[in-house]
């Protein structure tokens, strides 16, 4: 007997947890009867509410067998009626406890499972209240009888409350209840079989529709609370979206108002400058003093180039106008280039550019690359006083990196959340133009957000910075060694070029002669679309177009190279221009011209020819 014992225990907690794991979790079902969650919303509804009811219905159920007893005693054995009581007070129990260990966790069980204990419980609870007529009316009179009779069938009637609008529940409840009255009563007055089966029949069908009919009303209900939340949460959405916006543009309107108060100032000190200089010129000064007055005119024209550069491509970047390009390139070969660029500037300051470029190829956008080496050392001289600029590329982090180290002053832990912002500086409370304007970290983030990049930075006081950018995307190790940019095209190899220079601003043509011609170029200009085409009426096409985008006329330079193109035949075209966005300047992107903007340093057009045609003159 122990043996047993220890046996059936281990039977009696696998059953239990086989049917814990079957209330956590739907049993596999096909698509064509899966559930919907409007369906599967109504039903955890239907098993809240009605296990909320069956916590009450023990002190319900004890009424109504006090009620009975009251009927049917003494005439019914006492015996038999306590067995009953039992039995009905008991069941009801059982609900009532399920009910309460439900409750608490009705969002992580299975609806449809829950549903269905409780419609065994309830068909188990509706046997128990119709044997109650099974096991009195045979002791019972008539008129007893009949009291009965229609407090069961009242009780068959109750049960559309109590199964809150499942007529499923409903059915297994009072089916039972209602089968144990007729069924007694049809054996104990058997001339009246017939008419209680239909009746009975009738009365089952009309307690089901109405239960059927509330439960329509729950699903709807269910449903209009669905859509509540639904268009809520659409609501919330919209409104995150909104104040996203609205930060954002509170954010850049104050990033507007810090570069233009900043833009300002830098702006006019170096103007200032500038008209003094004028004042000194007009008053015929002697060579030296000319000479000096040339060297530093040209450095102040500079600054404010480079100033309006950054000005630009920041504009350009923050307005979203600036696409980057995708295309193969060698990491280590424009960190090469840009450091050569850089090493005159760091012999200056007695520095040395180390660098360590392992041979990376990426997939992305070479120009925007190169701006971000340049503007990294271009930073790390500035803030280096004595030492050394360290440049690497190497594969860490899931990406290509390009690694910009320096041994200069250090940035504090405070400052360096703040590095990335415009026109803001370390140490330069006075705005010294020296050390820049601010801009250079900041187009930096930029151009690192277009391409996913990301950028961090390493410092402390006193002991320098490293910065590094790492790139996405796929990455070749072809182990090419890392070139370094040849020598310039002397300017001898552009003698007897043909350059066409369209601008309809005569300073600018005359200025443009001036300088071309000194480098042996044959120029010459046009102030608009007319002039143009008479020129390449009387001569042809040129060697080289440059032409100013924004021509004060209807047609712009872009629109006006590409029909020339299409007229003459192709000739090389490069575009000058002041604008960071308009559809004329994707139209020249999109045609493939060339493009520089203004202001541009004489060196730059100059490279910038000799790339478009240094190769085609050598090959003749």
């Amino acid at each position: 007997m122990t043996e047993m014992r220890d046996n059936a225990q281990p039977r009696s907690s696998g059953r239990l947890r086989r049917l814990m794991a079957w209330l956590l979790s739907d049993s596999p079902i096909t698509d064509r009867d899966a559930p919907s969650a409007l369906q599967q919303e109504t039903t955890r509804e239907i098993v809240t509410l009605h296990a909320r009811i069956l916590l009450h219905m023990p002190i319900v159920q004890l009424l109504f067998v006090i009620a009975v007893g009251w009927i049917v005693l003494p005439a019914v054995p006492l015996g038999i009626f306590l067995v009953w009581s039992v039995l009905t007070v008991g069941t009801e129990g059982l609900r009532a406890v399920s009910a309460q260990w439900m409750l608490p966790r009705v969002q992580t069980l299975a609806p449809k499972h829950m549903h269905t204990v409780f419609m065994v419980l309830d068909a188990l609870s509706g046997a128990m209240v119709g044997l109650a007529a099974v096991l009195f009316l045979r002791h019972l009179p008539l008129l007893h009888q009949v009291l009965i009779e229609i407090i069961l069938f009242a009780i068959a009637a109750a049960g559309v409350s109590v199964a809150v609008s499942s007529k499923y529940m409903l059915a297994a409840y009072s089916f039972l209840v209602l089968l144990g009255a007729s069924v007694t009563w049809a054996v104990l007055h058997p001339g009246q079989a017939g008419p209680v089966a239909g009746l009975t029949l009738l009365y089952w069908g009309f307690l089901i529709g109405v239960s059927s009919e509330s439960e329509r009303l729950l699903k709807r209900s269910v449903q209009i609370r669905q859509e509540r939340d639904r268009i809520l949460q659409d609501l919330e959405r919209s409104n995150a979206v909104a104040h996203a916006a609205t930060d954002r543009a509170e954010q850049t309107a104050q990033a507007r108002a810090r570069v233009l108060a900043a833009a300002s100032h830098d702006l006019r000190q170096p103007l200032h400058a500038l008209s003094i200089y004028s004042a000194v010129l007009a008053a015929n000064p002697s060579p030296q003093t000319l000479r000096e007055v040339g060297h530093n005119i040209d450095q102040i024209v500079r600054a404010l180039g480079g100033m309006l550069t950054d000005l630009l491509d920041l504009s350009r970047l923050s307005s979203g106008c600036y696409t980057p390009q995708q295309q193969i390139f060698a990491l280590d070969q424009t960190a090469a280039e840009v450091c050569a660029e850089y090493d005159a500037a760091a012999a200056e300051k007695g520095l040395v550019i180390r660098s360590t470029l392992i041979p990376i190829q990426i997939a992305g956008d070479a120009p925007a690359v190169a701006r971000i080496a340049r503007n990294l050392i271009d930073n790390a001289i500035k803030y280096t006083d004595h030492g050394e600029i360290r440049v690497a590329t190497m594969l860490a982090d899931g990406g290509a990196v390009l690694s910009v180290a320096d041994t200069g002053k250090g940035i504090a832990t405070v400052e360096q959340e703040h590095i990335f912002e415009e026109f803001y500086q370390t140490d330069n409370p006075g705005r010294d133009r020296s050390q820049g304007v601010g801009l250079g970290l900041s187009i930096v983030r930029r151009l690192c957000e277009l391409m996913d990049a990301r950028i961090s930075v390493e410092s402390a006081p006193g002991e320098g910075a490293c910065f590094r950018v790492i790139f996405p995307g796929p990455m070749i190790s072809p182990g090419h060694p890392a070139a370094v940019p040849g020598e310039e095209t002397p300017p001898s190899i552009m003698q007897g070029l043909r350059v066409y220079v369209v601008d309809d601003e005569l300073d600018i043509r005359n200025s443009m002669r001036a300088l071309l011609r000194l480098w042996g170029i044959d120029v010459h200009t046009a102030g608009s679309n007319q002039e143009t085409e008479t020129l390449f009426t009387r001569l042809g096409p040129p060697d080289l177009l440059i032409a100013d985008l924004r021509l004060g006329e209807s047609e712009h330079g872009a629109a006006m190279a590409t029909r020339l193109r299409q007229e003459y035949g192709p000739f090389p075209v490069l575009m000058i221009t002041g604008e960071t966005a308009s559809q004329a300047l994707c139209q020249a992107r999109e045609a493939g011209f060339a493009l520089l903007q203004k202001p541009i340093a004489a060196e730059v057009l100059h490279a910038a020819i000799a790339a478009m045609l240094g190769p085609d003159i050598a090959r003749d």
